[in-house]
């Protein structure tokens, strides 16, 4: 299975720059803000399963120095009806944790294999 997810620069048109981004390093590149476009897991035999449903919403942060932020949601996820979610119900709290990820830390960049980890 291959895991997909397109993002797209916040509020930046690539076509203008492209030729001085062809010149710019994979790392330079990838510094800044991504908004989530699609998370799709494609299976091995070419089917598709939108991970955060239809609607997904997300952001992705590369800073220079090597630290990630990413979080990624459901767009239909319920609101809490308490209006706090230390008072969630079973339910809510269910469909937020199934429907979220978030996560954080340092990431590598491989200009050779065109390869982040």
């Amino acid at each position: 299975m291959k895991l997909r997810i397109l993002l797209a620069a916040a509020g930046l048109l690539l076509w203008p720059s492209l030729a001085v981004c062809q010149q710019s390093s994979l790392k330079d590149q990838l510094v800044g803000t991504w908004l989530l476009v699609s998370a799709d897991n494609v299976r091995d035999d070419g089917s598709k399963s939108e991970l955060f449903g239809s609607n997904p919403t997300g952001i992705l942060i590369y800073t220079a120095d090597g630290h990630f932020a990413l979080v990624n949601m459901r767009g239909d996820l319920p609101k809490f009806a308490a209006k706090n979610r230390e008072q969630g119900t079973p339910e809510e709290n269910q469909a937020v944790v199934k429907g979220s990820i978030a996560y954080f830390g340092t990431y590598t960049v491989s200009e050779t294999d065109k390869v982040i980890s």
